[in-house]
């Protein structure tokens, strides 16, 4: 499919206030940039952010992004609409699922969903609304409508550098697991012992650098568990000691795409 645009969705900013909100945003957007690495427009309006590209991009490792779409961005008349819709179809049971984002659009979701439903039927195509095997999606966004067949999930989490920068002790897979679950929660990192050379596709737009003795660091973190009590309190002393600082052991165990990012 040619696309012409990504629509991108994200959850956890759209929780916060207007002022935070546009912030995160504005950040989420800088990351993006970064990961393309190239010169697209890119813009948030209504909780979704559009990136203006003819090449489809990987956004798997850009924290804040709940789901993403290739589309097709198309003015917002039905006769184009179905025009597209009937392009990308390739002849499975389908259904649609349309979506008025912003309201300018003179017809109602449901209406859409039945007007090009019935234009792929009459081209020999088959609606089943429960065990469909393609759905062709239609958001309508500020005059314009993105028809796309495919979501992709992110990596959720809020957009590195909301946060402050914390120090990350890494030793092992459970350390390099901790230090990519600070970056899911928006913080960027310094590090002290192994390079984390696995994360760096995670923190686009924002340097991961080593140790500065010179910068005031909120707290270290480390990947030591419950499974070692008596390293993780080891551990807590070393940093204490060394570095006076306070030490964060998030929960590293059980969390299957932290793991999943050492084997990669």
């Amino acid at each position: 499919m040619k696309i012409s645009a990504i629509l991108v969705r994200y959850s956890e900013i759209g929780t916060k206030s207007r002022q935070t909100r546009r912030r995160w945003e504005d950040l989420l957007i800088k990351n993006i940039q970064a990961d393309i690495g190239e010169e697209s427009e890119v813009f948030c309006s209504r909780g979704r952010v559009v990136v203006l590209t003819e090449r489809e991009r990987d956004l798997s490792s850009v924290f804040g992004i709940v789901s993403y779409s290739p589309a097709m961005r198309v003015e917002q008349e039905l006769g184009k609409i179905k025009e597209h819709a009937a392009r990308i179809y390739t002849g499975e049971r389908f259904r649609i699922s349309a979506r008025r984002i912003s309201k300018e659009f003179p017809y109602t979701s449901r209406q859409v969903n039945e007007i090009v439903g019935e234009h792929l039927v009459k081209q020999g195509g088959s609606v089943d609304l429960e065990r469909f095997e393609e759905e062709i999606g239609i958001e309508f966004l500020d005059g314009y409508a993105y028809i796309y067949k495919e979501t992709i999930r992110g990596p959720g989490g809020l957009p590195v550098g909301v946060q402050g920068r914390v120090l990350c002790f890494i030793e092992d897979e459970d350390d390099l697991a901790a230090a990519y679950l600070m970056l899911k929660r928006g913080c960027e990192i310094d590090y002290r012992g192994r390079i984390p050379e696995e994360l760096y596709r995670y923190s686009q737009g924002h340097e991961i650098h080593p140790y500065d003795e010179d910068r005031t660091y909120p707290f270290a973190v480390s990947g030591k568990t419950l499974d070692n009590v008596e390293e993780l309190f080891k551990t807590r002393e070393k940093i204490g000691g060394e570095y006076g600082m306070k030490t964060l052991f998030p929960m590293v165990a059980y969390y299957d795409r932290a793991d999943n990012i050492i084997k990669q």
